[in-house]
């Protein structure tokens, strides 16, 4: 009985031991400690934003600064470690956002990607030849990042670079 107990004790304290380690990284890499809370009002709107995006928290009514602010303060205290969390999550998902989406080199590989497999949805940005995109790469990068949420492939064909004589 008290050999569990110990045991039970040592767990608890070994615990508690690698939580402080694992702090003492984070406040290494980043110069302030994960579990220090942040002041949403020292925020720019963007990172309020992102924050409530990690928190799964909808905030397209609100156009003010103020509301968003209110909205994080409501939803619970926000430490540095989960602003760092955010801010680097967001800074991967923009990045892979691009780079999962295909440019289609002519019509055959088109073709091969997604009329042959025929294995999801894809979205696919059409650029006419010699003319520029609609939409632009940041734009383009944002509905990237938010249909490959939902499985769907995305891909850029560029008419431009088809030498295909194609239809």
């Amino acid at each position: 009985m008290w050999l569990k107990l110990f045991f039970l004790l040592l767990y608890f304290i070994v615990l508690f031991m690698l939580a402080r380690i694992f702090e003492a990284v984070v406040w290494y890499e980043t110069g302030v400690f994960a579990t220090q809370l942040v002041d949403p009002v020292s925020l720019s709107y963007k990172k309020l934003k992102t924050i409530l995006e990690c928190r799964g928290l909808a905030y397209a009514g609100l156009a003010e600064k103020k509301d968003v602010r209110q909205l994080v303060e409501k939803s619970g205290e926000l430490t540095h470690g989960e602003l760092y969390s955010a801010i680097k999550k967001e800074n991967e998902q923009t990045e892979a956002g691009d780079a999962s989406s295909t440019h289609f080199s002519g019509e055959m590989h088109f073709y091969e990607l997604v009329e042959d497999t025929k294995d999801g949805i894809w979205l696919v940005q059409v650029i006419a030849q010699d003319r520029e995109a609609l939409l632009s790469k940041s734009n383009w990068g944002k509905i990237v990042q938010k249909v490959s949420q939902f499985g769907i492939r995305t891909g850029t064909f560029n008419c431009s670079h088809d030498h295909s004589g194609g239809t």
